[in-house]
């Protein structure tokens, strides 16, 4: 890729383009809005123009109007203003009076009643010839105001008179004046019409200048927010990339050195694990020969109190030996455990047998009471009847019934229930070792079945990983809920006995 190429796909060549393409925009549509506004004022002064021009003609109509009435009325024997009451004429909206006069200004007919028989000023300039004259304007005294009147001659039978129209100015200038104030309401309108399109375009350029820095700035959130994750130590995700700029090449980067940190934390992990199991492993090596000969000793002397101080009353000396019986069966299983701790990791040697898991519960859980009872911890046991056989190594299946049970007492160290519940179904049977104790948090739930993992302050972490292993070498599975300060369920589910068949390793 050329340089060249590379800058047009760059970030900061987008950025630029983007913004030059916003001001241009804003430039056209500023210039758009300005000649669309001069266009409107064009057509609204041409609008008021003709609205003034046909006021004007209005004035000149209804003048024409009035000079009409007074020519009629000259033969007629009723006076103007008779018929104005009578309603036989209408005077035109822009003429207030009409007076006839003969030419030395004696009023011969009038709107006005008061003026018949009245001399009136009059111009003296009135034409001998016959034929059109001009109007010739002036003022009149009408109900004590001055009016302006427009002297028209007109030459009759009678001789020549004058036709004075005392006009009514304020109808045409009203109409004018109404054709100035739309012209200056549609200017404001118009006004207020650019400043809000101004306005709004300046509000929308903000939203977008906004929306663009957000959509720029987005990919960068996202890796300052992914930076803190990292920093807080979760390195199992990865950065979207859908950028092919500095940005994208970025997020690429953060990818590479995630999954970087990620093996190199891995193999820190291994390492550590590597090292503990070694140190355990030779620690195990040397306290399991010492465990051994102090287990065959207790043996021993079990059985030789069991035949020198066993009780004569036969009741008593049956549960006697039942009690020795137990504790011989917890020290072979003690023995088992050493040698698991010595051979964990190498495939161990299991004796199947068809084994009554129920039965196997009742009697690991009673080896447990006395410690319950101490803690104030209600142990109960599901009482549903049938058949709980599967197929398995008695001892390796007491040990992990064990281990569940131990740990469920050490998650209550101040009473609480502990409860198994043992159930077949579809070809399996389940059973379920629930406590009300502590909890175990959601970050421990996915490594409590790792070797040398512990929550706990003693112990080396193998409780839950030899039980793990026993389960799997059953052909079974196991599964855990919890939620803190509730408790915890462990779920095993193993296969029926009639759905097995006997097999020895």
């Amino acid at each position: 890729m050329s340089d060249k190429v590379r800058f047009l796909m760059s970030f900061r060549a987008r950025l630029i383009l983007l913004l030059a393409s916003f001001l241009l925009l804003t430039i056209a549509l500023v210039i758009l809005l300005d000649n669309w506004a001069r266009t409107r004022a064009h057509h609204e002064v041409a609008h008021q123009s003709r609205e003034v021009k046909d006021a004007v003609n209005d004035g000149f109509g209804d003048f024409a109007e009035a000079i009409g009435i007074a020519v009629q009325n000259l033969s007629s024997e009723k006076f103007l203003y008779r018929k104005l009451e009578d309603g036989e004429i209408t005077l035109p909206p822009t003429v207030e009076h009409i007076i006839v006069a003969d030419k030395d200004g004696k009023v011969a007919d009038s709107t006005v009643p008061d003026m018949q028989e009245t001399v009136i000023p009059v111009p003296e300039n009135i034409t001998t010839q016959e034929g059109p004259v001009d109007p010739v304007e002036g003022y009149l005294p009408i109900h004590g105001e001055e009016t302006q009147t427009y002297n028209i001659p007109v030459y009759t039978q009678k001789g020549w008179n004058w036709i004075i129209i005392v006009t009514n100015p304020k109808s045409i200038n009203r109409k004018i004046d109404d054709a100035s104030l739309a012209l200056a309401t549609k200017s404001r309108e118009l006004a207020n019409i650019r400043l809000i399109s101004t306005t709004a375009l300046l509000i929308l350029a903000l939203v977008m200048a906004v929306a663009i820095g957000v959509s720029f700035t987005r990919p960068i959130q996202e890796l300052a927010r992914a930076a803190r994750a990292v920093a807080a130590g979760n390195l199992d995700f990865q950065v979207e990339v859908k950028r092919n700029d500095e940005v994208g090449q970025l997020a690429t980067t953060f990818n590479e050195m995630i999954v970087g940190l990620k093996s190199k934390r891995e193999l820190e992990e291994r390492l550590n694990q590597s090292e503990r199991a070694a140190v355990i492993g030779r620690l195990t090596q040397s306290v399991a020969h010492e465990i051994r000969n102090p287990l065959n000793v207790i043996n021993l002397s079990i059985d030789h109190v069991n035949k020198k101080y066993a009780p004569e009353d036969a009741a008593r000396r049956e549960k006697f030996t039942q009690l020795l019986s137990s504790i011989k069966d917890e020290i072979e299983r003690l023995k088992h455990l050493v040698n698991d701790l010595l051979n964990y990791g190498r495939p161990a040697q299991y004796a199947f047998e068809t084994v009554d898991l129920r039965q196997l519960v009742e009697e690991t859980l009673a080896l447990l009471r006395q410690q319950a009872d101490m803690q104030g911890v209600a142990v109960t046991i599901d009482e549903q009847s049938g058949p709980a056989s599967v197929r398995g190594d008695r001892e390796r299946l007491k040990s992990f019934v064990s281990n569940l049970a131990i740990n469920a007492l050490q998650a209550m160290p101040s009473g609480g229930h502990l409860t198994a519940q043992i159930a077949r179904h579809d070809g399996e049977v389940e059973v379920k070792v629930s406590d009300t104790g502590i909890g175990i948090s959601e970050e421990s739930l996915s490594k409590i079945f790792e070797p040398y993992f512990s929550t706990k302050q003693s112990g080396f972490g193998l409780g839950l990983a030899v039980t793990r292993k026993i389960i799997e070498e059953h052909q079974g599975r196991i599964a855990v809920e919890s939620q803190l300060a509730r408790g915890t369920t462990f779920t095993v589910t193993l296969p029926a006995a009639d759905e097995k068949k006997s097999t020895e390793i």
